[in-house]
């Protein structure tokens, strides 16, 4: 998962940061804090902590959930989990290093997929940094187990903002398919432009990974 870093950068666009938190808690406040940190044995749920909480007498770290879980809800509002490519057809496609060519201006992670095997083994899933040339440089590798014929798996990948070809290694086919009408689904900042691989044009198949989920966080998908 992608997580943000919580800055106390006065020019925040958050109104409540955790300077702002701890300034109106003020001195004493922070004491019984820290005091009720040390104090606590049981985990409790973090908004209902803060609810609860008397003056002077609150987690800073339970603020700090709080504030993540808005953060993190925010990012969903600005680009709602999805599933792309359509159901699995076409045909079975072996060449390695055929993939989906994407960019994304924004975080995310992806999530499970559906594979159409032509037989049992193991492949390896893989994203790497893509520049319509030549270059092909792996961020993420994940070998996946799958049985012949249709499989859902975790590609589970956390890719910050770039250009990018998820693809795959193996020494079997899975199935790609060529859409008539191409609809690259591109929209909140991610653009899918087709299947290529490094030093060929994007062309308007789909390669591999059907039904693929993404979204601005792991805890966020459908």
């Amino acid at each position: 998962m992608v997580d943000q870093n919580h800055t106390d950068d006065p020019d925040s666009n958050h109104h409540w940061t955790r300077r702002t938190f701890i300034g109106a808690l003020g001195a004493a406040g922070i004491a019984g804090a820290a005091a009720n940190v040390n104090a606590q044995s049981q985990p409790t749920d973090p908004v209902v902590e803060l609810e609860n909480a008397a003056d002077g007498n609150v987690d800073l770290r339970a603020f700090d959930e709080v504030l993540g879980r808005l953060e993190r809800a925010a990012d969903a509002l600005e680009f709602p989990a999805r599933r792309i490519g359509s159901a699995p057809r076409g045909q079975q496609h072996g060449a390695s290093r055929w993939g989906i060519h994407f960019d994304t201006d924004q975080p995310i992670h992806l999530g499970t997929a559906t594979v159409d095997a032509d037989q049992s083994g193991t492949f390896t899933a893989v994203v790497a940094d893509y520049d319509g040339n030549n270059q092909f440089d792996p961020v993420h590798q994940r070998d996946i187990t799958v049985e012949a014929g249709i499989n859902e798996i975790d590609l589970d990948m956390a890719l910050e903002p770039g250009e990018y070809l998820l693809t795959r290694d193996g020494g079997f086919p899975l199935r790609r398919s060529a859409w008539s009408g191409w609809e690259s689904q591109s929209r909140d900042g991610l653009e899918l432009y087709g299947g290529a691989k490094p030093g060929y044009e994007s062309n308007r198949y789909w390669y591999y990974y059907f039904d693929l989920h993404v979204a601005a966080h792991e805890d966020a998908h459908l």
